[in-house]
């Protein structure tokens, strides 16, 4: 609980009763808050010890739940409701007197200050006379003069009188699971849109409806009536609060039997099952001396104030993940936000010091109503300034704001979050010398443990445990309120009330009870477990004995032990009802004959059972004997036990069998989506006896072979690979049972079904399991697997289902499928996953994951190429089937190094000494003018014609850039043969 408190003293393994003052003596607030702890402990364990876990007074009993008419939420009974010796109310609401003229109007006539209490999404109840009543939602509130005014989902049902005009009647609020005060916004509600309430939205399935109790400490920033105004602004005393949450928790329903309120369901087990983790404290120990002439540092708290540090448990997980913080003062400096405004929060108070304000750089934890009501932490976020005079808190980041109506809070934590350390790790140093060390475990928001620190003497934290400590809070209490079959709708839906309830200890006598049998009432029984025998349990155990034994050579039951029994053929009583034929009527009016079956005969009576108080009957050779010669159909067995002829002995009281049952709804363990009419145990009315009945039918032939259910673990399979089907017959299979298995696809796809053999279910089940294989398919398509049974003739019984999985061939593609890069560059990649026949089912990964075998790809595609030239694959596989990929291949070349330059400017020269030679061959051609480029002219370098017009000059070919290289003297030209005088043809040679 974060207040400010010196310390937590109580102990319940010392067993104090009482806390007494003396005079003259200081007053601590620890004293106080451990007299209420030792209140509160006796109450809860007198309530265990006489309500038992959990129940609800039979006059009174509240949280009883219903679906409304449009199953879009579900009522909350008023009323008490015990959970761990906890009493949880559920108050009805104030009935208010109201004026409609029969449309979807109400007028009540309150103060505007009442509208509170009523908003749009709520349902109330009406009533305009004394006898019928009518229950609609709010859909919106308005003011009106003298009071408000109430728009409903529907009209107001008007009364026979008057005929027109307006009428009066009352109403009240209902509590729903959409609008309990303890639990806003719960799981499984839509979101409010615009001015349509959230409403319930359940997934098909089993759900769990059960209270969560636990207790909330209140303070003045809560509830502003616990402040004493008088005071001028100082809070005193906090309170705690009893929270009760009404919650639902979708569980998995059991293969074969039809769940009760008390199946074992893995998920409440480990809802119920709380946190595992400890935490251990200390003082730091002194480290000792290593030197004759060094004083050790000193060891124990070194702190000047006396504190409570907290220690609480902020991100929920498993020890590695969860986090934690810290506060040397409980978690108690806490001030109302008033207002958000970006990064700047204005609050209520700044504080009144350094030591119990707000200051720069101090962590604190941003949280409203909701948060903690629904066991979420808050925001843990660091301050940057705090300005005092105008009461803002300034920080780096922006929080997220929070409803004012969900009264924001912003506490102080002096240790930031920080990850408790993987399998509990060693001791960590909080502040001043004080430790603490975890345990591997899990652990929940909220879960703390409160450490005193205590300065001068002694110097010490108190620490009083050997062992590791579990969490001092938060304590919550389960109890199971119903179960819940949602169809999607409310009708084909199944709700099941798991109260118990108790009444007074002045009224109710005690008695014996029934608390359980070995058949289900209004059920199929088979005939070898009722020739097997009757069991019926109880709380106590009535007068007398009866051994059985049966004979070795015929298995007849032979008595060894008499006694005097209460329980005989005059008080039970076992009869089966014959169907007869009437001679002269037809053959579908058989009156039933009923056929008493004499419970105790020789060799066969009750036998009562110490250890499990329970009582065994077993027909008797002859009345078995009559049933074995039925043939065919059915025959109902009622079974009576008179509560007046019963009876047990306690000390000198006399107890009597209390065996009124009440009925209930129920689900068919082997009728197809039958309900029957359920038993509620433990029997019982507040009387001091009473009959217990019960009724079954009894098979009396082979129950014929139908299914009920036929499904697959998975409905996608890619590629090859293997998925498991299971067959649910509709009732046990009194033989072995051969099913048919057969799959067909368009195309075809290889499918293997159970090895290719057919699938036997054993004698005494209800369902088998079988493989189903696919090995190379070639491409993707829908394969149809049916299941079926022998048909019987003239029978709508269920012989034939048929389900269906897709068998996916992924194919990858990359682009481009080829690239050339120099050494370093990218280039980027795209990937296509596809499938052929058929579209990709939703749900199926269709992206890929990037690798190459040389330079390096990111998870996008873009891949860069290495510094050495080689050719490379870029690989992008399938993340849903790593066996599908494709490649594109990469050629990476290299740049030309200086030497390749230097070869280069030879070839350059001796390109020129041939361009000047051809220059001179070619100075007699005329060519048409052409337009060219601008070049740079070398130095004894002719531009002929045809390199003109070249469009791509070859390296060895280009212009030189820069200063001339030095001339090389030429060899004298050969003497030129004769010509005609006048026409001498030389060289023409440029000087550089």
């Amino acid at each position: 609980m974060t207040a400010d408190f010196s310390r937590n003293t109580f102990n319940p393994r010392k067993h104090y009763s009482d806390v007494l003052l003396q005079q003259g003596r200081v007053q601590l607030d620890a004293d106080w808050n451990e007299q209420q702890s030792i209140n509160a402990h006796r109450r809860e364990r007198l309530g265990i010890d006489v309500v038992g876990p959990s129940g609800a007074p039979q006059d009174d009993p509240g949280f009883g739940l219903a679906l409304t008419a449009d199953g879009s939420d579900l009522t909350i009974a008023s009323g008490r409701y015990y959970v761990d010796g906890i009493a949880c109310d559920a108050e009805p609401g104030q009935r208010l007197a109201f004026s409609s003229s029969g449309d979807n109007k109400a007028l009540v006539a309150l103060p505007r200050a009442d509208l509170a209490d009523f908003r749009a999404g709520q349902w109330v109840l009406l009533n305009v006379t004394a006898d019928a009543s009518q229950m609609l939602r709010i859909t919106a509130v308005a003011p009106a003069d003298g009071g408000f005014t109430l728009t409903l989902a529907g009209a107001v049902t008007r009364p026979p009188t008057p005929a027109s005009g307006s009428f009066n009647g009352v109403l009240r609020r209902i509590t729903t699971y959409l609008t309990q005060p303890d639990f806003p916004n719960p799981d499984f509600a839509s979101a409010a849109a615009g001015a349509n309430p959230a409403t319930l939205a359940l997934p098909k399935g089993l759900y769990v409806a059960y209270l969560d109790v636990w207790q909330r400490l209140v303070t003045a920033l809560d509830d502003p009536d616990i402040r004493e105004s008088a005071l001028g602004g100082p809070d005193t005393a906090v309170r705690t609060r009893t929270i009760r949450q009404l919650k639902l928790l979708a569980v998995t329903p059991p293969a074969t039997d039809a769940p009760a309120c008390g199946t074992a369901f893995p998920e409440w087990d480990a809802l119920t099952g709380g946190t595992s983790g400890a935490l251990s404290a200390r003082a730091a120990p002194s480290l000792g001396q290593s030197g004759p002439c060094l004083i050790p540092p000193g060891g124990g708290y070194r702190g000047l104030d006396n504190q409570l540090y907290r220690v609480e448990i902020h991100d929920a997980g498993a020890d590695g993940s969860a986090t934690f913080k810290w506060s040397r003062d409980n978690g108690s400096v806490v001030t109302r936000i008033r207002g958000f405004n970006g990064s700047t929060l204005t609050v209520d108070s700044t504080g009144p010091d350094d030591a119990l304000g707000l200051a720069n750089g101090q962590w604190v934890e941003i949280i409203g109503a909701a948060d903690e009501l629904h066991g979420r932490p808050g925001q843990l976020i660091q301050i940057a300034t705090v300005q005092p005079a105008t009461s803002t808190v300034s920080f780096a980041a922006s929080p997220t704001p929070i409803d004012a109506s969900l009264n924001p809070k912003m506490r102080r934590w002096d240790g930031a979050a920080t990850v408790v350390p993987a399998g509990g790790g060693g001791w960590l140093d909080l502040e001043l010398g004080v430790q603490v060390q975890f345990t591997a475990g899990q652990y929940a928001t909220g879960d703390h443990w409160l450490i005193p620190a205590r300065s001068g003497a002694t110097a010490s934290v108190e620490w009083h445990h050997a062992a590791p400590q579990p969490p001092a809070g938060i304590v919550h209490h389960f109890a199971r309120i119903g179960l819940l079959r949602w169809a999607g709708a409310p009708a084909g839906s199944l709700l099941t009330d798991c109260r118990r309830t108790f009444a007074p200890l002045t009224d109710i006598p005690p008695a014996l009870h029934v608390t359980g049998i070995s058949w289900q009432n209004d059920d199929v029984l088979q005939l070898s477990q009722f020739v097997a025998g009757l069991s019926i349990s109880m709380d106590g155990a009535p007068i007398g004995q009866y051994t059985v034994n049966l004979d070795p050579g015929t298995g007849t039951p032979v008595p060894t032990n008499v006694a005097l029994m209460t329980v005989s053929d005059n008080s039970m009583v076992v009869t089966v009802e014959i169907p007869t034929p009437v001679p002269n009527q037809p053959a579908n009016a058989q009156p039933a004959l009923t056929m008493p079956v004499p419970v105790v005969l020789p060799g066969n009576p009750i036998s009562w059972q110490a250890k499990s108080n329970t009582l065994l009957w077993v027909p008797s050779p002859t009345a078995q004997s009559v049933v074995n010669a039925l043939s065919g159909g059915q025959a109902r067995v009622r079974v009576r036990m008179k509560g007046n002829f019963i009876w047990g002995d306690l000390g000198q009281q006399r107890l009597y069998l209390d065996g009124e049952v009440r009925g209930q709804p129920g689900l068919s363990a082997s009728r197809t989506n039958s309900l029957r009419t359920d038993l509620a145990f433990p029997s019982g009315c507040g009387r001091r006896y009473s009959d217990f009945e019960s009724w079954f039918t009894l098979q009396l032939a082979a129950t014929p072979v139908s299914l009920r259910g036929f499904g697959l673990n998975a409905a996608v399979l890619l590629g090859d690979g293997a998925l498991t089907g299971q067959v649910v017959l509709a009732s046990v299979a009194q033989s072995a049972v051969t099913v048919t298995l057969s799959a067909s696809s368009a195309p075809a796809i290889p499918v293997v079904l159970n090895g290719g053999n057919p699938l036997t279910i054993p004698a005494g089940q209800t369902n088998a399991s079988f493989p189903i294989t696919v090995a190379a398919p070639p491409s993707s398509s829908v394969v149809n697997v049916t299941a079926s049974v022998a048909a019987i003739p003239n029978s709508q019984l269920t012989t034939t289902l048929t389900t269906n999985f897709t068998v996916v061939v992924l194919a990858v593609g990359v682009s481009p499928p080829t690239a050339l890069l120099l050494a370093g560059t990218s280039q980027q990649f795209t990937a296509s996953v596809g499938s052929s026949g058929v579209a990709i089912p939703g749900g199926v990964d269709t992206g890929v994951s990037w690798s190459c075998s040389g330079g390096s790809v990111s998870a996008s595609g873009n891949y860069v190429a290495p510094g050495a030239a080689g050719v490379f694959a870029v690989v992008a596989t399938s993340v849903a089937d790593p066996r599908r990929s494709a490649q594109a291949t990469v050629t990476v070349r290299v740049k030309g190094k200086d030497k390749d330059k230097d070869k280069e400017a030879a070839a350059d020269k001796t390109v020129r000494l041939d361009k000047a030679v051809l220059a001179e061959k070619v100075s007699d051609v005329v060519v048409r003018p052409a337009v060219v480029s601008p070049v740079i002219a070398s130095p004894a370098v002719i531009s002929s014609p045809v390199i003109l017009q070249r469009s791509f000059i070859a390296p060895a070919q280009r212009p030189e850039v820069g200063p001339p290289p030095p001339a090389t003297p030429e060899p004298p030209a050969p003497p030129a043969p004769s010509k005609a005088p006048g026409k001498t043809k030389g060289k023409s040679k440029k000087g550089g």
